[in-house]
């Protein structure tokens, strides 16, 4: 039942929230600007409590200088992001002017890109918490949840 349940809310929780793009048609401008500010801090929070803190306590178990390792990964992150925003071809969805090298395709293959660039950062999040054993991972907070935990770990 634990394992229906922490499967099915995070699935309704998407699907609900995606499904709110029916009733946005023709949005204000300023209330635009709001969501996507509420969603850009979202997912600032998921990379500070989900990557970076868990990285920091890591490094400090390990006896080395705690932040230094999270640091240089945000870092390296962002200069690899920025790079690739340069060098890959995408479009932006109300954008008629592509980004990156100039290229010959077509729209629809650079919203891909642009799509697969923002995931990007997931993947290399999901790799870089496979560098640890799983039974010595903190857990996520999907697990929390599906368990009735707070914070208590």
């Amino acid at each position: 039942m634990q394992l229906i349940a922490g499967l099915l809310i995070p699935f309704a929780g998407t699907a609900l929230g995606s499904a709110m793009v029916f009733f946005m048609r023709g949005m204000h401008k300023e209330i635009e600007r709001l969501l996507l500010g509420f969603a850009s801090g979202v997912m600032i929070a998921a990379s500070v409590w989900s990557l970076l803190i868990p990285a920091i306590d890591m490094a400090g178990e390990q006896g080395q200088t705690a932040w230094v390792p999270a640091a240089g990964g945000f870092l390296g992150g962002m200069a690899f992001l920025l790079v690739l925003d340069s060098l890959i071809p995408h479009l932006h969805m109300e954008s008629e002017e592509p980004e990156g090298v100039e290229s010959t395709l077509k729209k629809t293959t650079m919203l891909v890109l642009a799509v697969t660039l923002h995931n990007n950062k997931r993947a290399d999040g999901l790799h870089n918490a496979g560098q640890r054993p799983v039974d010595e991972r903190p857990p996520s907070g999907n697990t929390l949840a599906a368990k009735g935990h707070g914070d208590d770990r």
